[in-house]
């Protein structure tokens, strides 16, 4: 079913090096009409690139509508919308990858330049991640299929995680296989497959400190005000 990802050729490694190209929207726009073809939902700042490439590496065809490794791809696994303004609807086969708000937000703070003191930028984003947490875990009632992951989770035990993705999709875990995958998606190869968005990937140990430093700082802000719209939220974090 799959090439060995353990031992790609040094052809298919050159094939596969390089950075990302976007699908072209008539492409896009051909597989999304299928209604049942899958969605992959998660607000910015969530994990999606990392998940998208793992994912990519691992069935052996991309998502749309970046792709970082198979760039003569004719099949795809899914179509990445982050739903920033929420007008999302009528879609029946979801993924929903969500992460915890308080890192959610001091990264997307950062991507923005923003800073990470301003209470009314941080109230904003605060605001619609809750809304969005609230629209796709509890509120939507569109969707026939629908499985929730979180960054949390892939971090903890990718394997457990990604389990639930291979079953969205009808399989069952190849171990070997993920391991192999993971092998090759470092945060590094993930800084160097974004080359076109330098801001999606931070190494740096300022950005860590920062992030301690907000966490004590603006955390319980955050979580008040996600918990604000909707109360169900709380019993997640």
């Amino acid at each position: 079913m799959f090439a060995n990802i353990g031992n790609i050729t040094m052809n298919k490694l050159r094939e596969l090096a390089g950075g990302s190209v976007m699908v072209p929207d008539e492409v896009v726009a051909r597989f999304i009409s299928r209604p049942d073809f899958p969605w992959l939902i998660s607000f910015p700042r969530t994990g999606s690139h990392w998940l998208r490439m793992v994912m990519e590496l691992y069935f052996e065809k991309p998502a749309l509508v970046r792709v970082f490794y198979y760039k003569g791809a004719k099949d795809f696994t899914c179509y990445h919308r982050h739903d920033e303004d929420l007008s999302i609807s009528g879609v029946k086969n979801v993924l929903y990858l969500y992460r915890a708000p308080v890192d959610t937000v001091y990264s997307q703070l950062n991507y923005y330049n923003e800073d990470t003191d301003d209470a009314g930028r941080v109230g904003r984003w605060s605001t619609l991640y809750g809304r969005h947490l609230s629209k796709w875990l509890f509120d939507e009632t569109f969707t026939e299929k629908k499985t929730v992951i979180t960054y949390e989770g892939l971090k903890a035990s990718m394997a457990d995680e990604f389990t639930k993705v291979c079953a969205h999709f009808g399989q069952e875990l190849d171990l070997p296989r993920l391991e192999a995958v993971m092998a090759k998606v470092s945060k590094e190869a993930l800084k160097k497959k974004t080359s076109h968005d330098k801001q999606v990937v931070n190494l740096s140990d300022s950005y860590r400190r920062g992030r301690e430093d907000f966490r004590e700082s603006r955390g319980g802000q955050v979580l008040e005000l996600v918990f604000s719209q909707d109360e169900r939220l709380r019993r997640l974090f």
